[in-house]
């Protein structure tokens, strides 16, 4: 009997506990998140690294519409390659990449190596070779991987303040 009424006791504070904690979904909750949102994401990133004395190179990976990762470049990594690694996604299937600059050759490789398929980006290789982020060199297509230039979508996505932290670098 003992038992039974610790059981109902429980049940109940169970019960009361979790309608007051239930939480009403407020219209900001329902927020359809846009490309514009996750290159922001990208454009923070990218802010943050400059402010730090890095590059202003940023990247998030998106997973079925929700934030997986953050990468900023390093002396070893592109931001691609840092957002990926931090992922910790075994497959980018139906991953999307959103990064500030077009992706070069290494990026490229590590997403298509990750399964990735789909890259958003915002500044062209000709703004960021021009603003000296990366050289020519560093979209060397001859070494891209087999079948990376037919795997990987790459969308650009013209997005004011990616440009204007770029030219920024000028």
């Amino acid at each position: 009997m003992k038992r039974q009424l610790a059981t109902l006791v429980g049940l109940l504070l169970v019960t009361v506990l979790g309608t007051k904690a239930q939480v009403n979904i407020t219209l900001v909750d329902k927020v359809n998140p846009t490309d514009e949102m996750f290159i922001d994401m990208a454009v923070t990133a990218a802010q943050t690294s400059v402010d730090d004395g890095g590059m202003a190179c940023g990247a998030v990976v998106i997973l079925n519409g929700a934030w997986r990762s953050t990468g900023r470049a390093t002396a070893s990594q592109t931001a691609e390659e840092a957002a990926i690694a931090k992922s910790r996604l075994k497959s980018l299937d139906n991953a999307t990449i959103y990064t500030v600059n077009e992706p070069t050759t290494a990026a490229l490789n590590a997403i298509a190596k990750a399964g990735g398929t789909k890259v958003v980006f915002a500044n062209s290789r000709s703004d960021v070779m021009r603003a000296g982020i990366y050289s020519e060199s560093d979209y060397d297509t001859t070494v891209l991987a087999d079948g990376v230039a037919e795997q990987v979508e790459m969308v650009q996505l013209l997005y004011h303040p990616a440009s204007t932290l770029i030219s920024k670098k000028r």
